[in-house]
């Protein structure tokens, strides 16, 4: 990806920064879909337990 980005002209700070972006983002958004998902199965088991 790095070698892409510099193919295209980024500098160097600038191609590091764009990544780490990437990077970030993707965290994110699989946190927010693990706690999503983890959520879901909480609540699966409350309701098959009786307890939901």
């Amino acid at each position: 990806m790095y070698s892409q980005l510099r193919h295209h002209g980024w500098r160097p700070l600038e191609a590091v920064g764009h990544i780490a972006l990437w990077i970030t983002l993707l965290a994110v958004g699989l946190a927010c879909t693990g706690a999503d998902l983890l959520g879901g199965w909480e609540q699966a088991g409350r309701l098959l337990t009786g307890r939901g």
